[in-house]
């Protein structure tokens, strides 16, 4: 670690601190990906790893080829090179990295999978699916499976080598009031579910230009603020917050490593994209954020402050929860033509509320049903957009404004309503 030979040479205090390391560790993850990332999309554009199906133009420039994917490759490689260089290897640490690297290896598996399926399709040696625009991974019972078998070990590590217990801290209400505690048959399943979950919620979120990358920051700079919080005696005492062990401050330093990553890779992932994270990269960042908030007591609000990424999950879960049940009722010309949203998950569907077209819409949304009978109408037909970057910008700020109010929210709560 370059702090601590710092510290042998010249001794000074700033050497051990956590807003020097904190700060180190950002630009040392910035400066990495920044440096790196112009060279890995040429190189990824010229070896065709993608799994989207779009041919790029002979001769023609700007390039008009399909985005690579496989970019949060880079993101964890920076992360992992700011922790040997800035961060103190305790067990909380370590268990991250753990986290990172091993989801990380499976999004990797499923995203060379999905890499292979296109080429062979391209090749004709298998059809492509008429449905969908982009070439399958592993299958999904496969990938959860993995990721189930993954978070338990690391869940049963915490247990035997990490200072956690099962308390949890509940929004809104004090300590003094209610701190429940859960037993380990329960809370070990727990937080296995939190991990899978959130790992696969940063995943379906993943669908449009940057649209996970801002509420990975506002998770992570919530998760920042409640390790230093917690972890210093004066503030959680004055402040009545759950007492966190001193070695947790080290997440905070991590924090600033991920919160770093996910501003440089905007620099590249804005719309419009010049590379995606792919499963790897948001499988590994999905789940290393949820443990996050687990080692730091605050699994019930990361629904809260990342709202967003549960608003995509719960999205796709009632959309096809609607199909089926319509499916089975009524048949399937009337569940293929009342759908709860226009499409899932939630973003897709706000791209067709934006897109403007002279036909009628040929599905009915319940959901745009239930807005109009509380006097929430949909965008006017003056007010939406042709352009499909046009309306890709819209949503996708739209989700952003929704994440950066939920982070101010939920440090409202944590910190003062609770």
């Amino acid at each position: 670690m370059i702090a601590e030979y710092l510290y042998t040479f010249w001794p000074y205090q700033i050497f051990k601190s956590i807003f020097f390391r904190g700060g180190m560790s950002f630009l040392t993850t910035y400066l990495v990906i920044v440096l790196l990332m112009p060279r890995m999309i040429k190189t990824f554009r010229q070896l065709g790893i993608t799994s989207d199906f779009t041919v790029v133009t002979p001769g023609v420039r700007p390039y008009s080829g399909s985005k690579p994917i496989m970019g949060g490759g880079l993101l964890i490689l920076a992360i992992m090179i700011s922790v040997v260089c800035w961060m103190e290897f305790n067990q909380f640490i370590v268990a991250l990295l753990l986290i990172l690297v091993a989801f990380g290896l499976i999004g990797t598996l499923d995203d060379i999978q999905k890499i292979r399926r296109r080429k062979r399709i391209e090749e004709g040696k298998e059809e492509k699916k008429s449905y969908t625009d982009k070439a399958d991974g592993i299958s999904g019972r496969v990938r959860l499976l993995m990721e189930f078998t993954v978070a338990t070990m690391v869940v049963l590590g915490l247990y035997w080598y990490i200072e956690i217990d099962g308390h949890l801290v509940v929004p809104f209400i004090p300590l003094k009031w209610w701190f429940p505690y859960l037993p380990r048959y329960l809370f070990i399943p727990f937080m296995i579910v939190i991990i899978v979950a959130g790992a696969n919620a940063v995943n379906i979120t993943d669908g449009l230009d940057s649209l996970a990358t801002v509420p990975i920051l506002t998770c992570t700079v919530f998760v920042a603020a409640v390790a230093y919080a917690g972890s210093d005696p004066d503030i959680q005492q004055r402040l009545r917050l759950a007492p966190l062990p001193n070695d947790v401050r080290e997440v905070v330093v991590f924090s600033a490593a991920v919160i770093s990553a996910a501003l440089a890779f905007l620099r590249f992932n804005a719309p419009p994209a010049m590379i995606t994270m792919g499963d790897l990269g948001a499988l590994a960042l999905g789940s290393t954020i949820s443990t996050m908030f687990i080692l730091v007591k605050a699994e019930l609000f990361l629904p809260i402050v990342g709202g967003v990424f549960v608003l995509t999950t719960l999205s796709t879960i009632i959309q096809r929860l609607y199909f089926k049940w319509v499916l089975i009722r009524k048949g399937r010309p009337q569940a293929e033509r009342r759908r709860f949203f226009y499409r899932a998950p939630y973003h897709h569907h706000l791209q067709a509320l934006w897109t403007y077209s002279e036909k009628k819409r040929e599905v009915e949304s319940v959901w745009v049903d239930l807005l109009k009978k509380i006097g929430l109408r949909p965008p006017e037909a003056e007010d939406q957009l042709m352009r499909s970057e046009d309306v890709n910008s819209r949503v996708v700020w739209r989700l952003h404004m929704m994440s950066i109010w939920l982070l101010v929210v939920s440090l409202l709560i944590y910190f003062k309503v609770r």
